[in-house]
């Protein structure tokens, strides 16, 4: 039994987790927190611009390495902003740990400066904004509690479907004294996956043997797990073309003669041919939950005939769609157990069975190429035009064939996450990254940073649009004050670009061209990028960009490369789901996009 400040205890548990980094701003509320940081220099403080790019910044640490990270706020304000950054984190199962600090206990309720406690009127609660954007939001009072929540929070984080964890510590409780006795992790959670029921797996290998048109679907949890490679065996023993979900790409390697890219409203027509009852009698999915986009909007015939879905939430198994078999557990634990029985099916099977399943996966394979090079995969004209203003399609194929193969990419939401998820053709796990379930505007300007410091001997580029990245780009100044070499890549349209592309075409429910509030006066993002003591390059043509990114990454700085792009681009999927309007008034496609000019005299 130890005898030590709780605030310290916290740091201390920290430490044996294997926390590295704490993202946040000091407010004096949370100063005796910070505090107790002061004398563990192994974990490393990121004074961010603001608390939402703290969240932001520790869910992006995460994604890239698979270790947890802590960001923290000051009581208040502070705490508001902070849980504005984990509603990513909550939606695509991110494991953060945020932790914010409360007016000492005697103050609940008094009205005082802060006051966070939720006590009475005219006070705000913690618990109750955060307890809408985490697994687990706590609010400690009692200092002897401390260590039991720290345990617990981990357990939460890390158990099942990760998540963000809010731990609220009144400001007395940080610096009370407390006896405790420190656990080592695997002490009180679970170190191990979770492995799926084996009647379950039996009986999913038997539907895929004797499938006669197989196809998987790749999730996020493919990533989360690290069951790449057991993905890629089991394709290749079956035959089965691979598709992915937005946050399942790059989890199979999309330059595989298997791979049919990304499923969904945005993604690539062959994925979305393969995916249908009349062109797969066996889907396997992993790690997925059958979102909005991925199945455009759960249409009735998306996947297959039969789906066996695998998932570590239970309550997502037959959630959207029928199941012929549900099996819950981790996906790498489920993939290995599954590789073992099917292999052991096929050992069974008599010689006429198997050369009848081997022309069967010629067969399919032999669809799968000829219908890749019919719908163009990953070599669609457009993304060899050498237009001016160019078009983004050329700009993202450009900047894969620039970056290494193990680079990472993030995209940002609307328009450029369209341009990425489509024309960025990711060749590694964790090479793509992007907020898919919430797509907050801005996500990627922060969340880059953290993508950096847990992978740091990877390239690093974010792909945002002009309006997602004056979201947040104050946080430029933050990868500078810490050289962090992060390159924004910013398609800059000078608009909203989704946003009154929506509106040009009435959002499909209201008459077109009906502009409001979409263009706002673009800053000089090379004048900012100087400003804030990073790299600035504008381009304007397309042959320009790989140059851009050379001078970028050799500057070493965090660098901004402001790319003009179409802005009468639209997305194939935006057409898509506007396509009612677009046959009612023909010539709408072809019209420009208004200009404003600024600045505007309202005043």
């Amino acid at each position: 039994m130890a005898k030590l400040r709780a605030g310290k205890y916290v740091v201390e548990s920290l430490l044996a987790e294997n926390v590295k980094y704490l993202f946040g701003i000091p407010g004096g509320g949370v100063a005796p927190f910070f505090n107790e940081f002061y004398d563990y220099p192994q974990i490393q403080t990121i004074l961010t611009q603001h608390e939402q790019g703290a969240g932001f910044m520790a869910d992006g640490y995460f994604r890239a390495s698979g270790q947890v990270a802590a960001c923290a706020a000051t009581v208040g304000p502070g705490g508001v902003n902070l849980a504005s950054g984990l509603h990513p984190a909550y939606q695509d199962n991110q494991a953060v740990l945020a932790f914010t600090n409360n007016v000492p206990t005697e103050q609940f309720g008094k009205g005082g400066i802060q006051d966070a406690s939720g006590w009475g009127p005219r006070s705000i609660s913690h618990v109750g904004i955060f307890k809408e954007v985490t697994k687990w939001s706590v609010l400690v009072t009692k200092p002897e509690n401390v260590p039991e929540v720290i345990r617990r929070a981990f357990r939460i984080m890390l158990t099942g479907r990760k998540g963000p964890v809010h731990v609220d510590l009144a400001q007395d409780v940080i610096r009370a004294e407390i006896e405790a006795e420190f656990q080592p992790p695997k002490k009180y959670r679970p170190m191990g996956p979770v492995r799926g029921n084996p009647l379950l797996i039996k009986e999913a290998a038997e539907h895929l043997v004797n499938a006669v048109s197989p196809a998987i679907m790749s999730g996020g949890g493919i990533i989360a797990s690290g069951a790449s490679p057991e993905l890629v065996e089991l394709a290749t023993l079956l035959g089965s073309p691979v598709a992915t979900t937005a946050m399942g790409k790059g989890s199979f390697p999309e330059d595989h003669p298997l791979a049919v890219g990304v499923v969904g409203l945005f993604g690539h027509a062959t994925a979305n041919t393969i995916l249908r009852g009349d062109k797969t009698d066996v889907l396997l999915a992993i790690g997925t939950i059958f979102h909005q986009v991925t199945t455009t909007s759960w249409v009735k015939n998306f996947g297959g005939q039969k789906i066996i879905q695998i998932d570590n939430d239970p309550t997502e198994i037959g959630k959207n769609y029928p199941v012929e078999v549900g099996i819950v557990g981790d996906a790498k634990a489920v993939l290995q157990d599954l590789l073992t029985e099917v292999k052991s099916t096929l050992s069974k099977l008599p010689p006429p069975a198997i050369r009848e399943l081997e022309e069967r996966k010629k067969a399919r394979q032999k669809e799968i190429l000829a219908l890749k090079g019919e719908l163009k995969y990953y070599v669609e004209p457009e993304s060899y035009s050498d237009a001016v203003p160019m078009k983004p399609q050329r700009v993202v194929r450009e900047i894969r064939q620039f970056l290494d193969k193990d680079a990472i990419v993030l995209a940002d939401c609307g328009n450029n996450l369209a341009w990425v998820e489509k024309y960025y053709q990711a060749l590694m796990p964790k090479g793509f990254i992007a907020d898919g379930g919430h797509t907050a505007m801005g996500f990627s300007v922060a969340a880059s940073i953290g993508v950096k410091l847990g992978a740091p001997d990877r390239q690093v580029v974010d792909v945002c649009g002009n309006g997602s990245f004056t979201m947040l780009s104050k946080e430029l100044n933050t990868a500078s004050a810490y050289n962090v070499p992060v390159i924004w890549c910013i398609l800059n349209d000078m608009n909203l670009g989704m946003i009154i592309q929506g509106q040009k075409f009435g959002y499909g429910v209201w008459e077109p061209e009906r502009y409001i509030a979409t263009q706002s006066y673009v800053m000089d993002f090379v004048k900012f990028a100087e400003a804030c003591h990073a790299f600035g390059q504008k381009v304007e043509k397309p042959t320009e960009i790989k140059d851009a990114l050379k001078n970028a990454f050799d500057s070493g700085k965090p660098s901004l490369i402001d790319i003009r792009i179409d802005p009468d681009e639209v997305p194939v999927g935006a057409l898509k789901r506007f396509e009612a309007i677009v046959r009612k008034y023909p010539d709408l496609g072809q019209k420009k996009m208004p200009t404003s000019t600024f600045p505007k005299k309202i005043a």
